[in-house]
């Protein structure tokens, strides 16, 4: 019987790996994000803030999500883009190693990335097959961590949705409210941008966030920054819609004011088209959608900008519809004032509207598109305003529409394409003379459905140097006196000194030894755990080579011993103890006595003694088996559920 138990053991073991490298089912967050500090061309690596997560083999996006230029000066060109640089820039590549937080990566990088722009790195889900069984979201995007707003997903095979993606509202922050507290009918606030910190007459409303970086002290106001919306000026006055391949539309005016009340002839300017600089082969630049202008206010009934839609990126020979919707729509601006009864959120109610957010991304990269599915990258409308008194404040501009991306010289006819421009708000109540007018305010226009899309890939690989480097061989094997290393070089480098390097997870090496001559033999390495190994040495230059990666099993011992499972039987939870000397993610199944994966659950595993409970819920009476599955390494554990 033992040996039996252990035979299941390994074929359910077996089953998980097949199912895990041939197809996925998935649904949540599936996605990582992290933020990049430095970029080395030369040496193609990138650092990031926090490396904890990261493996080498794993498939990341690059991409830069700010960095262009815009006109500042008090004008009407205010928030035009001067230059795009590096925004938009982004490409697929493969980690090779991973040394601290520095990140090699395995293919030479497309496009050159300045981390003060807001460079993120994003793991992409990959597989043989991806099946999307529940709606899929992402982190929103963040400007103060410089990470979010994305999904990526990619699979040698097909990518099935029988449920959404949604990154709606998760790119680009729509102007956030500011509640002033002083207006003169006397002074009208022209001005294209105002600080963030100024009081008075001369305000406005926050700018909404695009591909350029709020500049110092002109945070608001009515001019627009790059495809932001700006924000309405002092007073009432409503915010520009956001932008992304289509323009955002202007915020609208305060009109029919009595005598002596405040003027509201400025609203925001909607944010500016980026259709010229991406969205092309020659120009392979992709945005989030623009965050929509805040609304001017005073009474802290306003609304704030609409948040941009983000970006999603499916690459697969096939995609096939199953019901599920690919969602990148931008967002209305909200306030929830609970103490107005009946109060509406996306009503502004006497104060200025927010301007509607823009539509985001959607990528397609396939040579097949089956089934029904709609993409949806369309901008939101612009909040409603309301009267206060007799006055009619100025509701928000639309957020202009986004962009359907799709690979082939003919967009696919499974695809249906929603990229319209959101529409403006209007005045909103019972009292006459201007409800239902918009006071100036407009539409945002519409994006583009567009073909012809391909995936930036970097060359390589040229992470690894064996082939024209001088070394010649590098091996490494298991004895009782630990790990012996030995290498060649030809010809022979006299006095040349390597770098040992360890690492426990195929990812992060450390130094573990530094040697003049061919050989070394690690008496320190942990018996338990596969070791891989790796040699570093620097040229006459100063530059760094790096050998291939040697792994060297471990002895079978104490950490597949170490698994507890109890009680057994159980009625409604089971305990599960293993111990564990590296840190990392695992995942905890339990399967029936077929292998078919009834329960998963991410788990995190640190350095040490590690105890998780994994409740049964509505599991029927019988014999199960939990799979603890890390790093590659499966474990199994059978128990029985009985009646309560």
């Amino acid at each position: 019987m033992k040996n039996q138990g252990r035979i299941i053991a390994f074929l359910i073991c077996i089953l998980f790996y097949y199912c895990v490298a041939n197809g996925q089912t998935i649904s949540g967050t599936v996605n990582s994000y992290y933020h990049i500090t430095a970029v080395d061309i030369p040496s193609n690596t990138v650092t990031v803030d926090d490396a904890t997560g990261l493996a080498a083999g794993q498939r990341v996006l690059l991409y830069q999500v700010k960095g262009a230029t815009v006109s500042s000066g008090n004008s009407s060109s205010y928030g035009n883009l001067t230059a795009i640089n590096n925004a938009g820039g982004y490409e697929f590549n493969t980690i090779c190693s991973i040394s601290g937080n520095t990140v090699w990566m395995l293919n030479k990088m497309v496009n050159p990335y300045d981390p003060a722009g807001q460079v993120q790195l994003v793991t992409v889900l990959s597989g043989a097959s991806i099946t999307v069984s529940a709606t899929i979201t992402g982190a929103a995007w963040d400007p103060a961590t410089g990470k979010g707003g994305i999904v990526a997903l990619e699979a040698t095979g097909s990518v099935t949705l029988n449920a959404d993606i949604d990154v709606s509202g998760l790119g680009f922050q729509g102007g956030a409210l500011v509640n002033y507290n002083s207006c003169d009918w006397y002074i009208t606030a022209s001005d294209y941008y105002y600080s963030l910190a100024g009081s008075g007459d001369y305000t406005g409303g926050r700018k909404g966030e695009g591909v350029a970086a709020t500049i110092v002290n002109q945070e608001c106001g009515k001019g627009k920054l790059a495809n932001g919306g700006g924000g309405g000026n002092n007073a009432e006055t409503g915010g520009g819609g956001g932008a992304n391949y289509g323009v955002g539309g202007a915020g609208g005016k305060r009109t029919n004011e009595t005598a002596g009340k405040c003027h509201g002839t400025n609203p925001g300017i909607g944010g500016v088209s980026l259709a010229s600089y991406g969205y092309s082969v020659a120009a392979n630049r992709i945005f989030f959608g623009g965050g929509g202008g805040g609304g001017w206010e005073n009474d802290g009934v306003s609304t704030p900008g609409g948040n941009g839609g983000g970006i999603i990126i499916l690459s697969a020979p096939t995609i096939i519809g199953g019901g599920g919707r690919l969602l990148a729509q931008g967002l209305q601006g909200s306030n929830n004032i609970l103490d107005i009864p009946g109060h509406d959120p996306y009503v502004a109610e006497g104060d200025g509207g927010g301007g509607g957010g823009a539509g985001g991304a959607i990528v397609l990269n396939a040579s097949t598109v089956s089934g029904a599915i709609t993409a949806n990258a369309q901008g939101a409308q612009g909040s409603n305003s309301s009267n206060h008194t007799s006055d009619c404040m100025g509701p928000g501009g639309g957020g202009g529409g986004g962009t359907v991306w799709a690979a082939g010289a003919v967009f696919p006819a499974a695809v249906s394409a929603v990229v319209s421009g959101g529409a403006n708000g209007v005045v909103y109540g019972t009292t006459a003379p201007c409800v239902g007018s918009a006071n100036s305010a407009t539409s945002g226009s519409a994006g583009q459905a567009l073909s012809g899309y391909v995936l930036p890939v970097g060359t390589g690989p040229v992470c690894a140097t064996l082939a024209v480097s001088p070394l010649q061989n590098f091996n490494g094997v298991r004895t009782d006196r630990g790990v012996v290393l030995s290498w060649s070089f030809a010809p022979p480098a006299a006095g040349e000194n390597f770098v040992i390097q360890r690492s426990t997870d195929m990812s992060h090496f450390d130094s573990v030894a530094s040697v003049i001559g061919y050989g070394y033999t690690d008496g320190e390495a942990p018996a338990r755990e596969a070791l891989a190994y790796r040699l570093a040495w620097q040229n006459a230059a100063g530059d760094w080579s790096f050998s291939r990666i040697v792994v060297v099993p471990g002895i079978p011992g104490p950490d597949e011993g170490s698994m507890r499972l109890f009680p057994n039987p159980a009625t409604d939870q089971v305990t599960i103890s293993v111990s564990s000397s590296t840190v990392g993610h695992a995942s905890l199944t339990i399967a029936n006595a077929l292998g078919q994966s009834l329960v998963v659950r991410p788990v995190m595993l640190h350095s040490g003694l590690n105890s998780f409970i994994v409740p049964l819920g509505t599991l029927a009476p019988g014999a199960y088996f939990l799979v603890l599955n890390s790093g590659g390494r499966c474990m199994v554990r059978s128990f029985i559920k009985k009646k309560e």
